[in-house]
């Protein structure tokens, strides 16, 4: 990994849908150059795939929290929130909780009535989010010297 590759990297994180043209702009390398490039990230599995952000408030689902659960039932859990279509990320975690999950309602209503679904799996901490920072930041990886 060099500081091409990280360039190009930070470019596709920011934007998935840059043309080769442009980012051999950005870089000062040729289109050619640069499709081959990510072909070999693609091909070391560093790219593992495109996607589009959403806006969450856009379709609805602006309240998100995560919950920290203590939870004695992995698989139950796991099959629980691949389930759920609010949970959009769940962690297994290290200390007191084992899981952490990121969740996404429309209202606080729609989180009570999912931490109540929740309770039955385990013990578990909501805590709301009142405003994000920043999200999804790019990975910088480190370059090999």
């Amino acid at each position: 990994m060099d500081a091409v590759d990280s360039r190009i990297l930070e470019l596709l994180q920011t934007n998935s849908r840059i043309t080769m043209s442009e980012m051999g702009r950005i870089i000062g390398m040729t289109p050619p150059a640069v499709t081959e490039r990510v072909r070999k990230l693609e091909d070391k599995g560093v790219i593992s795939t495109y996607r589009a952000v959403l806006a969450p408030e856009k379709l609805g689902k602006g309240i998100a929290a995560f919950i920290l659960l203590q939870s004695y039932s992995c698989s139950e859990i796991n099959e629980f929130c691949k389930n759920e279509p609010d949970v959009i990320d769940l962690y297994r975690i290290s200390g007191q909780h084992n899981f952490l999950l990121k969740v996404r309602t429309k209202s606080m209503e729609a989180m009570e009535e999912f931490t109540n679904r929740l309770g039955a799996y385990g013990n578990s901490t909501t805590l709301i989010v009142l405003s994000t920072r920043f999200e999804q930041k790019a990975l910088v990886p480190d370059i090999e010297e």
